[in-house]
């Protein structure tokens, strides 16, 4: 694919270097796409944490106004009471907190990671499955670490099914879906929507490059938020699943 103009032109030396390493050009776009978002992630996070504690060391009542602008710190808060809100509502509020830090993280990198693709000469890192193989085998990996921290051997006894008889086929199912077909389903979802959508606003931008592509970059922001939306909505009922059997013989 030939690009006219691309801001990645700035980081052309990490580019050839990461290309040397031998991946492709592409490849080497979206890792340096991936490491610039966690960058910018971490850097916004600290500045809005040290606003926090500026806030916080008023006291008393003055560290629950809220600021007159819309800083990092206003933006942050925003941003957790609404990814709150929304696992409220799968999650209990205990878990909700206890998963943001994975949650919370997850639905910004992968939407700010979507919208590279409507981004000029922009890679989206979620437009390859190695990228979102990487989130659904994190997302697998906290859902069965905590499946056994919390249910013990019961996560396991849960999914073999209350008939004995067929307790091995009944797991072999439901290990296909835990260990295959979820984190799949994650996996190539991310993928086919990100990689379609970069295709259509590429496409279009080229055929009509005037007011037409306005129609889809619109079109390509919605779908960037919406597939971190589906992503994390889907990682939290996942995780839910893993910790709440509580159908099974009174087990909380």
């Amino acid at each position: 694919m030939k690009y006219h103009f691309s801001w990645f032109q700035l980081a052309e030396p990490l580019i050839h270097a990461i290309e040397h390493a031998g991946a492709t050009h592409d490849d080497a776009i979206r890792i340096v796409t991936s490491w610039a978002i966690c960058i910018g992630l971490l850097l916004f996070a600290v500045v809005a944490r040290a606003g926090l504690k500026v806030v916080q060391n008023k006291g008393g009542t003055a560290q629950f106004i809220p600021g007159t602008g819309l800083g990092i710190t206003a933006l942050f808060e925003l941003y957790t009471g609404a990814i709150l809100g929304m696992l409220d509502g799968v999650l209990s509020k205990e878990d909700a907190k206890r998963y943001y830090w994975l949650l919370g993280g997850t639905f910004l990198y992968i939407f700010i990671s979507n919208l590279m693709s409507v981004v000029p000469g922009g890679l989206p890192p979620t437009d390859n499955i190695s990228t979102n193989a990487a989130m659904a085998l994190v997302v697998l990996g906290v859902y069965v670490f905590e499946g056994v921290r919390r249910t013990g051997m019961h996560f396991f006894k849960h999914m073999m099914g209350p008939v004995l008889p067929l307790a091995p086929l009944i797991f072999a199912i439901e290990a296909a879906g835990v260990f295959i077909i979820r984190p799949a389903s994650l996996t190539l979802r991310l993928f086919g929507n990100i990689n379609g959508d970069h295709m259509v606003f590429t496409e279009m931008l080229n055929l009509v490059p005037l007011f037409v592509p306005a129609i889809f970059l619109g079109l390509g922001i919605w779908v960037s938020f919406l597939q971190a939306f589906v992503f994390t909505l889907l990682s939290a009922i996942y995780l839910l699943l893993s910790v709440d059997h509580g159908d099974d013989d009174g087990h909380h």
